[in-house]
């Protein structure tokens, strides 16, 4: 049961047809959409053409003033103050719609007056309302001076279009109206009125950036004196005084350095001539000559005593070594030398210790003065501290203070050249060239074709429409994607009111008087005639070449063909719903495949509502139902007809639960007899839609054929009844399109429009 409801909820596409369709099958259904639809198409481009005529009576005269301006950039005194850039392209939009602002508008209705001018106001009223006030409707006019100049300046915005030429600092200003001279008028006065604004807006600017300005003057000048006055408030306060661009205590600190370093240099010199006069002194005292080094020391000190005496020790020394050598040791000369020597070195030592204490002496003066300048140098150096913690201070309050002389500096010259430029304005913009006028509406081929096109769209969508709420069969490819199944024919429709249907009740009753002679003609004979005055048997009687036969003898083929395949002998016809034709096109195939010397039995098992049985046979008291329920026997029910051969089974009278009866085993015995004896067994059955009774007969029938009616049984009617009879759609062996306008089945089928056009004239010469 799932899988047989994809099979009809889903299209079927047969193998070998592309996924996307060609360039040319778009251009074919195109085609043929517009063969169906175009006289919904024309029908609409006819009812708008009197729409553009009407839009040509009720719309005036209008002309089009255009004018160039371009905006400039130039810098004034006050841009960097308040922030002024070059332009951008946002900033150029922006300015299109200051062009178009209500206080330009309102500019240009008070210098031109427009306010006043009654007919400039009523130009601003729409067609529409220009239409309804012919007829006395439209809107009521403007009383008062507000709403005068109100509805001007919607006048002047609604016809006012400013344009951007290019990438270029020009712009376009077009004024669209009924007066040429109005509208240029009006078009030079937006130029004027943008060039006034950006002046009054410049002027405005500079007075307000003036006045804050003056504002902030007074401010920065009392800001900038109490910042001077806390720089001296703060030097006097922390002793900070300058003097050459450098602060007293650092000079004084600096001269005291040099000292401290003079005298610590002293002190570390008169310590190392001390360590040397003790050397020469210990040497002395040794009676051992100095050394070099404490020779030169020695030589080094500018006493006079001590260079006598070195002399003479010197001299004696010499002597004695000289006298020691030539005399000997002992000789009283060389010991009176040695006298001599010992009091010169005494007296050298003597001297050498007077020297010794003087330098010692000097060398505590010296140490005092370095004690005395370190402290000097270490309370000048605290002091510093201070003062440089008390600058840090000062550093900021001087900065503070300069930054609010600066800015008062800046201020004041910016104040000046505000106040300059106030009586010096300059404008932004420019006109290039003045507003010239012409002709722009309405245009007779623009409007036609507007019109011409809204009429084909509007057709074309109602035709589009029309299409989509088509939801009937239409062709043999559309039957065979949706019910997977092959369209077996198509069966055209008698046109001339020679419809193959049934008489009808009312034609029955007239046509009742040769029923009742007929069927007494034929209770007096020994078999039961069928009426054969309906249109179904004259036509295939009377026109075996006709459309119609050719598409009943494609059903007879199909029908052979299935009794060939051992498929079975026993065809049933049914629909989805009522008046499909199923009746109908079972009288005429029994017919059709009589005429070939075939056996064929035609049944009517529409017990619910035979209507062959009352076209047919309309006098028969038994039937089909009678046999089954054992009340008469099988050759008493069946009627027969001598022109075409066939034999009929009607259906009998009604009883109730006749589906019960269909599937009982009686009529299943009745069907295998019906076999044996007849070629062909044709069953009219009832439409799937009327209940249970097809499903009932699907033990008797051995194959399907499924009659649809064209273009007005919808595909989901059909696929609802299919859906809930899958029997029967199992052994379904085609469908039929029942009721075929021909000439309309062109346009939805392409490849057969000449056999369509050519079958449907040959239809209607043969019935004619």
């Amino acid at each position: 049961m799932p899988a047989f409801e994809n099979s009809l909820s889903e299209p079927v596409v047969a193998p070998g047809v592309p996924a996307s369709p060609t360039l040319g099958a778009q251009i074919d259904v195109v085609t043929k959409f517009l063969r169906r639809r175009y006289v919904t198409i024309l029908i609409c481009l006819l009812l708008a053409l009197p729409v553009g005529a009407l839009y040509f009576f009720i719309t005036p005269t209008t002309y089009t003033a255009s004018a160039t301006m371009m905006i400039e950039s130039r810098k004034g005194p006050m841009e960097p103050l308040l922030g002024a850039s070059l332009p951008d392209p946002a900033w150029i939009d922006s300015q299109i719609h200051v062009l178009r602002s209500t206080s330009i508008a309102a500019y240009v209705v008070k210098q031109l007056r427009l306010a006043d001018d009654a007919e400039f106001i009523r130009s601003g009223v729409s067609p529409f309302e220009r239409l309804l006030g012919r007829f006395g409707g439209g809107p009521s006019e403007p009383k008062t001076e507000a709403e005068r100049t109100a509805a001007a300046i919607g006048v002047v915005l609604n016809g006012l279009d400013v344009r951007r030429v290019g990438g270029s600092y020009l712009m376009r200003i077009d004024f669209r109206s009924e007066n040429s001279e109005q509208a240029v008028k009006i078009t030079n006065a937006v130029i004027d009125g943008y060039i006034f604004d950006g002046l009054n807006a410049k002027y405005q600017a500079n007075r307000r950036a003036s006045d804050w300005l003056q504002e902030r003057l007074l401010s920065l000048r009392e800001q900038a004196a109490a910042a001077e006055r806390a720089v001296l408030e703060f030097k006097t306060k922390n002793n900070i005084v300058a003097a050459g661009g450098a602060l007293i205590n650092e000079k004084e600190l600096t001269a005291m350095s040099d000292k401290l370093t003079a005298a610590r240099a002293q002190v570390s010199d008169l310590q190392v001539r001390l360590e040397r006069i003790e050397a020469v002194r210990k040497t002395y005292q040794q009676d051992k000559l100095p050394s070099a080094t404490d020779q030169n020391v020695s030589e080094a000190m500018t006493n006079p005593i001590i260079g006598g005496l070195r002399s003479k020790y010197l001299d004696f020394m010499s002597r004695e070594a000289d006298w020691s050598a030539r005399y000997g040791k002992n000789h009283a000369a060389v010991a009176n030398l040695r006298n001599q020597i010992r009091d010169v070195r005494k007296s050298i030592l003597d001297e050498l210790g007077r020297i010794e204490e003087t330098q010692k002496s000097e060398l505590e003066i010296v140490k005092r003065q370095q004690d005395e300048s370190e402290k000097q140098v270490a309370a000048l150096i605290s002091q510093s501290g201070e003062t440089n913690q008390a600058r840090v201070a000062l550093f900021s309050l001087e900065a503070a203070a300069q930054s609010y002389r600066r800015l008062y500096d800046n201020f004041l010259a910016r104040h000046t050249e505000s106040v300059q430029q106030q009586t010096f304005p300059v404008t932004d913009a420019r006109a290039v060239s003045s507003a010239a006028a012409i002709k722009t509406g309405p245009k007779p081929l623009q409007v036609w074709l507007v019109t011409a096109l809204a009429g084909g769209m509007l057709g074309a969508g109602l035709g589009v429409f029309r299409e989509l709420m088509d939801r009937g069969f239409r062709t043999r490819d559309q039957v065979r994607s949706v019910l997977a199944t092959d369209c077996l024919a198509l069966i055209p429709l008698l046109t001339d009111g020679r419809r193959l249907r049934f008489l009808s009740r009312r034609q029955s009753l007239a046509m009742e008087p040769i029923r009742n002679a007929q069927v007494a003609l034929s209770e007096r004979g020994p078999t039961r005639s069928i009426h054969s005055g309906s249109k179904v048997m004259r036509t295939i009687v009377d026109s075996p070449s006709s459309p119609y036969a050719e598409a009943v003898r494609s059903l007879k083929l199909t029908v052979e063909l299935n009794a060939q395949s051992n498929a079975g002998n026993v065809i049933g016809l049914t629909s989805c719903l009522p008046s499909e034709g199923k009746s109908t096109l079972s009288a005429a195939m029994a017919s059709l495949i009589a005429q070939g010397g075939a056996r064929v039995l035609l049944v009517d098992c529409d017990v619910r509502n035979p209507s062959l049985s009352r076209a047919l046979a309309p006098k028969a008291s038994a039937g089909f139902l009678d046999v089954v329920a054992g009340e008469v026997g099988l050759e008493d029910a069946i009627w027969s007809d001598a022109t075409t051969g066939i034999a009929f089974l009607p259906a009998g009278r009604c009883v109730p639960r006749a589906s019960e009866i269909l599937a009982c085993d009686k009529a299943k015995l009745l069907f295998d007899t019906l076999k044996s004896k007849y070629d062909y067994v044709l069953v009219d059955l009832a439409p799937l839609a009327a209940g249970v009774d097809v499903r009932a007969t699907s033990g008797l029938i051995d194959s399907y054929i499924l009659v649809i009616e064209w273009g007005t049984t919808k595909i989901d009617a059909v696929q609802y009844a299919l859906r809930h009879a899958p029997g029967v759609h199992a052994n379904i062996v085609g469908a039929v399109l029942n009721k075929v306008d021909m000439a309309a089945m062109g346009r939805y089928d392409s490849h057969g429009s000449d056999y369509y056009y050519y079958g449907q004239s040959r239809s209607a010469s043969s019935v004619n």
